[in-house]
């Protein structure tokens, strides 16, 4: 479920990266700047998702707690 921002911030990027090449050449600066912060964006989507996963799939600091649990 986590995947969802990531997955549609990426089809916008690629659709936002198909149009540069359909666009006329006055826009693409514009489009330049656009494509960068919708990639940044993936980017961002893809880390904060592998830090969910690595936080609930038994990260730093989990062995701690299963230790402290299991002795008393």
């Amino acid at each position: 479920m986590g995947h969802i921002p990531t997955i549609l911030t990426t089809c916008l990027s690629v659709a936002l990266t198909i149009m540069y090449f359909v666009l006329p050449a006055a826009l693409h600066f514009t489009m330049l700047v656009f494509i960068s912060a919708a990639w940044f964006l993936v980017a961002i989507c893809w880390l904060a998702q592998k830090s969910a996963d690595y936080i609930t799939k038994g990260g730093y600091g989990h062995e701690e707690e299963k230790k402290k649990a299991s002795e008393q």
